[in-house]
């Protein structure tokens, strides 16, 4: 009828309890036990401290991990960018190479304030500096001026 897992020798449970009073009576085992919780609290607080501690360095280490991360995608995106400029200062050079080509004029882009560079005739092997200020003569009369000058060589 009854669950056989739960049947417990009375005579044995009633051993164990005198002698676990006994125990308990007596000032040194007393002592010992107290003692023995005491550690038990030192121990039990040291191992708090120990996984606060160390959960404290381990949010720390993501926190470097998560920052490291963002680190490497920002120079990727710097190589990406930087791949990018590189490709269209290419062009830009090959345009100004094809318009060299085509108009015999190399431009002098150092100064943004003036319009100038050299016109280059291959065949004659002459090379003229032109250059005009761009606040004092407007774009169109500085480019008429230099078709003319093309036009000489």
């Amino acid at each position: 009828m009854g669950d056989s897992s739960r049947k417990i020798d009375m005579g044995k449970l009633v051993t164990y309890s005198d002698d676990l009073a006994r125990v308990l009576r007596d000032k040194k085992d007393s002592n010992n036990l107290a003692h023995c919780h005491q550690h038990l609290q030192a121990l039990r607080s040291s191992c708090d401290a120990d996984s606060s501690e160390l959960q404290s360095l381990l949010r720390a280490v993501t926190d470097e991990i998560d920052d490291l991360d963002c680190q490497r995608a920002s120079i990727e995106d710097k190589k990406h960018i930087l791949k990018k400029l590189e490709q269209y200062d290419l062009r830009q050079q090959m345009t100004l190479s094809m318009y060299a080509s085509v108009t015999n004029i190399i431009p002098n882009l150092d100064d943004d304030s003036k319009i100038g560079g050299y016109i280059v005739d291959r065949e004659k092997k002459v090379v003229d500096k032109f250059e005009f200020n761009s606040m004092e003569m407007p774009a169109y009369d500085a480019r008429s001026k230099i078709w003319k000058m093309i036009d000489i060589l």
